[in-house]
């Protein structure tokens, strides 16, 4: 089979490269430098010419060729030969379009069009927008297929099919645990799933914002209350006030606040005080919406009843006071009563108000968990991410500078779909000492939940940060 290939570019020697050696193959070009690139890709003829000439191209042959392709570097080249090859009756014809703007004159010619503006973006696309997994164009390129993750912060992420179904889309398969799914209205998307959407190539924008899109959620992925204990003064001002403004700048729904039933308490005085700071704890005080629930026995023990039992999206809680001797013990043992409930414990140090959240980060479920937790409190309450990435020192062997500069990268990249700003904080030394540095009052440290029981003696890089540094910290537990 004859082909004949006008331009000699970099296009035209990879396509010759791959086709088999059925093909008879002549290129043409009007440089005698390219042409000669050619003959040292594979022994093909060339031909030093014009190739939108007419008599150029009969004495390539193309009256007898099976295809010809229009690959020059000007659109007006390329439009020009397929003209002339379509007057020649070549059985296929395929053309370059240099200009994405102009693939509609080579379509109206009835012509297969390849824009490699559109093939280059597409790729680029992918590898910046990690959500997007693959894409390609169909039907004249007036549809498109595009494959989605859904991801834990995407828009449709827990939905059925029936309830996010358009015109403009069809959901043609889903990849989950590595085993096709073929979807029906009842399907539910989840976090993890490869989805493959065939829509409207003009639709290409909405169905981004539907499918790989950011919604800020936390932390109504673990439930809709904030619960706090209210015993003193110092509890009013410090871990009610706080558990508040977690509330407004959360998709957390209300506040719930636990006290000692004062009917209970003996001492005339203690009970009169406690229920006129309870007389204190109102919407309008707060901000947000409250409920108050006296408790007969101890407050403390029925947050884990209350979690374990209600939509409990966090629990606060006073951060254990240090001291020279005790540094950090008392903070595993805070956790270890509270991790139980599996929901996220937020650790306040008096009345912290954050405007800035400083998030750790690893490529691991843990901490792309609380990663993505860091973005949604910083979507509400306006702030920033600071994003902080701890390289080994140079003398301790393994660079591992790179691996943490890409995690701060996947950071800023989630948070761009929320329009969150990431100020990145990658340097080498002790984790500890580095988080340590970025805290302060104004700032919500925002880590993962240890995994298991925390050790008195080793508790963890996370430990050891929320007992040295300012400011309040929540742990997250992973999320798979």
């Amino acid at each position: 089979m004859r082909a004949v290939v006008v331009g000699a570019g970099a296009t035209t020697r990879e396509l010759i490269r791959r086709l088999g050696d059925s093909w008879d193959i002549v290129v043409i070009d009007t440089d005698p430098v390219r042409l000669e690139a050619v003959e040292r890709v594979r022994d093909v003829v060339t031909i030093h010419g014009d190739g939108s000439s007419a008599v150029v191209l009969r004495s390539a042959g193309i009256d007898s060729a099976a295809t010809v392709v229009a690959a020059a570097g000007s659109d007006d080249v390329n439009l020009e030969v397929v003209k002339l090859a379509a007057d020649a009756g070549a059985e296929h014809i395929v053309a370059l379009a240099r200009v994405p703007e102009r693939s509609d004159e080579y379509r109206a010619l009835g012509v297969r069009v390849v824009v490699p503006a559109l093939l280059a973006a597409r790729d680029m696309e992918i590898v910046m927008e990690p959500r997007k997994l693959a894409s390609t164009t169909f039907s004249a390129g007036k549809a498109e297929a595009i494959e989605f993750e859904i991801t834990p912060d995407s828009p449709v992420q827990g939905k059925a099919l029936k309830e996010i179904h358009s015109d403009l889309w069809v959901v043609a398969a889903i990849l989950r645990d590595g085993k096709l799914v073929v979807p029906h209205g009842g399907t539910r998307l989840l976090t993890g799933d490869r989805v493959t959407i065939v829509g409207s190539a003009a639709d290409f924008s909405l169905l981004v914002r539907t499918f790989a899109g950011g919604v800020s959620r936390f932390p109504l992925n673990f439930g809709r209350k904030v619960v706090v204990t209210l015993s003193s003064h110092a509890d009013l001002v410090g871990p009610v006030a706080e558990a508040a403004h977690f509330v407004r700048n959360s998709n957390a729904a209300s506040l719930v606040v636990l006290y000692r039933n004062p009917d209970l308490i003996k001492n005339a005085a203690s009970a009169a005080e406690l229920a006129d700071l309870v007389a204190l704890v109102t919407p309008d005080q707060l901000g947000v919406e409250v409920e108050l629930r006296a408790i007969d026995g101890d407050p403390y023990l029925a947050r884990l009843d209350i979690a374990s039992q209600e939509s409990v999206g966090t629990i606060v809680a006073p951060m254990p006071k240090r001291s020279f001797f005790r540094p950090y013990s008392s903070i595993p043992r805070v956790l270890n009563e509270l991790s139980s409930g599996g929901v996220p414990v937020l650790l306040t140090r008096d009345d912290v108000h954050f405007n800035e959240i400083v998030a750790p980060v690893r490529r691991t479920i843990s901490s792309d968990t609380a990663g993505r937790a860091a973005i949604d409190i910083a979507r509400r309450s306006g702030g920033k991410v600071i994003g902080v990435a701890v390289a080994n020192p140079t003398f301790m062997g393994k660079d591992d500078l790179m691996t943490k500069k890409r995690a701060t990268a996947w950071l800023r990249r989630e948070a761009s779909v929320q329009d969150v700003h990431v100020e990145r904080h990658v340097v080498r030394g002790n984790p500890v000492r580095v988080i340590k540095s970025v805290m302060a009052p104004d700032r919500l440290l925002v880590v993962s939940m240890p995994n298991g029981r925390v050790g008195r003696w080793n508790p963890g890089i996370a430990i050891w940060a929320a007992s040295q540094g300012e400011g309040s910290v929540l742990f997250v537990p992973a999320v798979n």
